[in-house]
């Protein structure tokens, strides 16, 4: 251990009934879930100065002991006052228990491995008296568009009872390879994590988790067609591999497309991946809300789609 001190964290009404191995992975972003596990297994982590398991629900007013975890760094800097000023700029949609984003590609949700901060530490350095604030789910770096957060206990409850009961509907737009006419498309191929990676890559198995994908033609061009697509599971990387999958993998796509697609679509002035979150529709009965937001498409996305609408006049 280094020389930093245990602290004794007195849990708030807005974490009540949340369970400890989630409130710690909260509270210790950066630290490895298998660290996170063994403190609780030690007793390194302590609820009133008892030992819990992972499963225990803490309660208002709980007294929880955090041990100096070593993989927390000392010197780990806020987010830059401009990033936060910036981010600010993109907020859709913020009442007493919601916040939309229209995340920039560029951004992780949260910080990992080569990113030292993502949307949630940034938007936590510039809300430090917000008591609350936790991802209510979750976009790839490389996307942009609709992203969702909380600003109360009730309000993640509410929002993942949402997600997982199918009372959602997010559309995404993408521009693919080739010419792909899809009317309201199932696909459903399962989706298992390749083993060896040093990143996440997903790729089609039989021993995958199900996934289904719905695609539909929106503008064709000369060898290339603008999609959207509404996802109806929530796998890694999903939509990029479902369509790489088809044969058509997403223009812009580093880690599942084609490199010499890329490169042609990097002269037409296409450096990022072409994947959008255009919208997100969703009820929450508890909170009595009905979620209703559409996000632009990116400047940088419209001016390609302009260009290959000249390049097709101009055939």
């Amino acid at each position: 251990m280094t020389g930093r001190k245990v602290k004794l964290v007195e849990v708030d009404e807005h974490h009540a009934g949340q369970r400890i191995d989630n409130f710690l992975l909260a509270y210790f972003a950066k630290v490895p879930k298998s660290r996170l596990y063994r403190a609780l297994r030690r007793g390194e982590v302590r609820v009133n100065k008892r030992r819990v398991k992972p499963l225990y629900r803490v309660q208002s007013g709980d007294i929880v002991r955090l041990p100096p975890l070593d993989s927390i760094p000392n010197n780990q800097q806020p987010a830059p006052a401009a990033l936060i000023i910036s981010l600010e700029k993109h907020i859709l949609l913020e009442n007493e228990h919601l916040l939309v984003l229209n995340k920039p590609a560029g951004i992780a949700a949260h910080a990992g491995t080569g990113d030292q901060w993502g949307v949630i530490e940034i938007l936590r350095a510039g809300r430090q008296n917000q008591p609350f604030l936790q991802l209510a789910h979750r976009i790839d770096k490389e996307t942009s568009g609709c992203l969702m957060l909380a600003k109360s206990r009730r309000a993640l409850l509410d929002a993942q009872t949402a997600w997982a009961g199918g009372r959602t509907r997010k559309q995404y737009v993408l521009l693919v390879k080739g010419v792909w006419k899809a009317k309201n498309l199932a696909v459903s191929h399962a989706l298992a994590r390749q083993p060896g990676q040093a990143a996440a890559k997903m790729a089609g198995s039989r021993q995958g988790r199900a996934a289904r994908t719905r695609f539909n033609s929106r503008e064709a061009f000369t060898g290339h067609t603008l999609m959207q697509a509404h996802i109806e599971t929530g796998r890694t990387h999903q939509i990029r591999v479902h369509a790489q999958l088809e044969g058509h993998p997403v223009a812009g796509d580093r880690r599942y497309g084609d490199f010499a697609y890329n490169r042609m679509m990097a002269e037409l002035g296409l450096h990022r991946l072409f994947l959008h979150a255009e919208s997100i529709h969703l009820k929450l009965p508890v909170l009595n809300q009905t979620i209703d937001l559409h996000a632009p498409l990116p400047a940088t996305l419209q001016a390609v789609c302009r260009r290959l609408r000249a390049s097709n006049k101009a055939q």
